[in-house]
C-alpha cells in the first residue's frame, strides 16, 4: 500500500505511553492445574517498612516536610535510589493533536520540516514547528507521551532553567504539569484513608468488593508484588469452583508470571486475555486490574446482591459466558525495582554483559514490527527492544500462552497507563485490518460507555492514527499471530497532569473504567 508522504512523516511518532493440553468438557484448554508455588509474604519495602508507610498521613500539597521523610527513608533503604528532585513534568502545548472526541482522528497535514535526531532514539517527530523538537533534543531526557494537549516531557533539574530561557525565546507555549517530580512520586507511595477514599462515600461504601477478609489489597494504595500474588491466592481459596491459578513462567528474578481464570466451567465459552503492567513503572494498570478482577468474582458469586438492578444482571450473564485469563502483572521485576529503587523505571530486569546495563522494553519485544523506528538497540536506553524478538522470558510466556488460546482466544486488551484512550492494530503504519469495523464499532461502545460512568472523556482509534504505536509491541502481534476477533490496548487516566505518577485516590475509578470495558467486550462476544 502507497502511503502519501505526511503520512509517512507521522509514522514514526512512537512514545513511552507501556503445551502441554487438557481436555476440559469437550475444548482442548491449557492446562489449568493450580500452581503449587508457596507464596512468601514480602514486605512493603523490606524491614517492616510497610507498616509505617501506612500510617502515613495523605500528602497535601503543602506537606513538603511529610514528602521529604518518605524520600529520604527510600534513599537509606536502597543505597541505589534514583531521585528526581527538582525534575520536572511540561506539556508543550500545541493545537494539532487529537481531541477528546469520540470520533477517530486522521492526523492532520503537520509540517514537515523535522530536527534531525537519531533515528533510533527518536521519540517526537510530528509537531508543528522544529521547535518542539530542539527542546525534546536540547533539554529533554524522556518524551512521556502526546495527548490531546501535546507533548509530555520529563525535564531533569539541571536542564529546567535552560529549557525555560529557550522557551521564552521562541515563544513557544508550555505548562509545568509537575514542578518537583519527586515530590509527586512521593504521592504515589501514601494510602488513602477510606473516609477521604473516592466513591466511597458516594456511593455510601457500596463497594464490598473491596472489602475482603483475608486479603491485604486495599485499593487505597499500590500495592507491591507479594500482596497482588496474595490476593490472587485469596481468591483461589474463596471462590475454588470458578477460580484456577495458572503458572505460564517465570521472570529473569524468578518471580512467577501468574494468570487468574475465572469461568464457569463451559466449554462453548470465548476466551478473554487482559494483561496489565509490561511498563514498570505503570502502577495504575495493575491497581486498575486487581480491581476489576474483585468485582468480577464478587458479583459472579452474587450476580443480584447489592441491589445491582437490571442492566447489572444482563451485563453478568454476558461476562459469565466468557472464560476470563487475567495476567495482573506483566513485568513483577521491573514492577519492584520500581517501587524499591527507581520509581520511574520502565523496563524489565535481564542484564546485557556487554553494556553492563539492565532491562528490556518488553512493549518493544514482540515479534511484529521489533526493530522499528521507536525502539532502540542500545541496552542502556527506554525504548531498547532486546537483543532479538521475544529474548525475555516474560514476552515469550505470553506467546507460548496465548498462541495455545488460538482456537478459543476471543479478545486480547492489554493495559497500561497513561493517555486515556483505546487503541487496536495496526500501529506500524495506516493499514486497515479485517476486523477493524468490529473494533471501532466495540471502541466506541466502550467510550460511550465511560462517558456514562463517570463523565471520562476517551478517544479511540488505532495506535497509528491515536500517536500510539509502538514496534514490537504485544497486540499488533496477538492481531498477527493469534487473529482473535478483538484486539484493544487501554490507556487509563489521565491525560497528563499527573502521567505515571497518578496519586492512588484514582485506582478506584480506574478499576471501575476497566471492568466497564471488559463488560462492553464481553457483550459484543455473545
Amino acid at each position: 500500500m502507497h502511503l502519501p508522504s505526511w503520512k509517512w512523516a507521522w509514522l514514526p511518532v512512537v512514545l513511552l505511553i507501556a503445551g502441554k493440553t487438557a481436555q476440559v468438557g469437550g475444548r482442548n484448554h491449557l492446562d489449568l492445574a493450580r500452581t503449587d508455588y508457596r507464596l512468601t509474604r514480602l514486605p512493603f519495602f523490606g524491614g517492616g517498612v510497610a507498616h509505617l508507610l501506612r500510617y502515613l498521613n495523605p500528602l497535601s500539597p503543602n506537606s513538603s516536610p511529610e514528602r521529604g521523610r518518605i524520600s529520604e527513608l527510600r534513599s537509606d533503604l536502597d543505597p541505589n535510589y534514583v531521585s528526581y528532585r527538582g525534575a520536572q513534568l511540561w506539556k508543550l502545548n500545541f493545537n494539532a493533536t487529537r481531541d477528546s472526541s469520540m470520533e477517530e482522528r486522521e492526523p492532520g497535514e503537520e509540517e514537515e520540516e523535522q530536527q534531525q535526531v537519531e533515528p533510533e532514539e527518536r521519540q517526537v517527530l510530528a509537531s508543528p514547528g522544529a521547535q518542539f523538537n530542539e527542546v525534546v533534543a536540547l533539554f529533554g531526557s524522556e518524551v512521556w507521551n502526546i495527548n490531546q494537549d501535546g507533548i509530555d516531557i520529563l525535564i531533569e533539574q539541571r536542564n529546567v532553567a535552560d529549557a525555560k530561557k529557550f522557551m521564552d525565546k521562541v515563544g513557544f507555549s508550555y505548562n509545568i504539569m509537575i514542578d518537583d517530580i519527586e515530590a509527586a512520586i512521593d504521592e504515589t507511595y501514601v494510602e488513602v484513608p477510606a473516609v477521604e477514599h473516592p466513591l466511597d462515600s458516594v456511593r455510601n461504601n457500596s463497594l464490598p468488593w473491596m472489602e475482603r477478609p483475608g486479603s491485604l489489597m486495599t485499593w487505597r494504595r499500590y500495592h507491591d508484588h507479594a500482596d497482588i500474588q496474595q490476593f490472587l491466592q485469596n481468591l483461589l481459596e474463596t471462590y475454588s469452583e470458578n477460580v484456577e491459578l495458572i503458572q505460564i513462567g517465570v521472570t529473569r528474578n524468578k518471580r512467577p508470571l501468574e494468570v487468574i481464570r475465572v469461568s464457569n466451567g463451559n466449554p462453548d465459552n470465548w476466551a478473554v486475555f487482559v494483561d496489565a503492567g509490561l511498563q514498570a513503572r505503570d502502577w495504575l494498570s495493575p491497581a486498575a486490574l486487581t480491581y476489576a478482577i474483585s468485582k468480577l468474582t464478587h458479583l459472579w458469586a452474587r450476580p443480584r446482591a447489592q441491589g445491582q438492578g437490571q442492566r447489572q444482571s444482563r451485563a453478568d450473564k454476558a461476562m459469565r459466558r466468557i472464560d476470563w485469563y487475567f495476567l495482573p502483572l506483566a513485568n513483577p521485576d521491573g514492577y519492584q525495582y520500581s517501587r524499591h529503587t527507581d520509581r520511574l523505571w520502565t523496563k524489565n530486569r535481564g542484564y546485557d554483559t556487554e553494556s553492563g546495563c539492565y532491562g528490556v522494553n518488553l512493549d518493544r519485544n514482540f515479534q511484529y514490527g521489533w526493530g522499528g523506528i521507536g525502539s532502540t538497540s542500545n541496552p542502556c536506553k527506554n525504548l531498547y527492544r532486546g537483543a532479538e524478538s521475544f529474548s525475555e522470558p516474560e514476552s515469550r510466556a505470553l506467546r507460548s500462552f496465548l498462541s495455545g488460546m488460538r482456537e478459543y482466544l476471543g479478545a486480547y486488551v492489554s493495559l497500561s497507563g497513561y493517555g486515556q484512550t483505546i487503541t487496536y492494530p495496526w500501529g506500524d503504519a495506516d493499514y486497515v485490518t479485517e476486523n477493524q469495523r468490529d473494533l471501532k464499532q466495540t471502541a466506541r461502545s466502550a467510550v460511550l460507555a465511560l462517558r456514562r460512568l463517570n463523565h471520562a472523556e476517551y478517544s479511540y482509534g488505532t495506535s497509528y492514527n491515536q500517536k500510539l504505536a509502538r514496534p514490537g509491541n504485544s497486540a499488533d502481534w496477538v492481531q498477527d499471530r493469534i487473529e482473535p476477533q478483538l484486539v484493544f490496548n487501554m490507556f487509563l487516566k489521565d491525560q497528563g497532569r499527573y502521567g505515571y505518577l497518578l496519586p492512588p485516590h484514582y485506582i478506584v475509578e480506574s478499576g471501575e473504567e476497566v471492568f466497564e470495558f471488559l463488560r462492553t467486550i464481553a457483550q459484543q462476544l455473545e
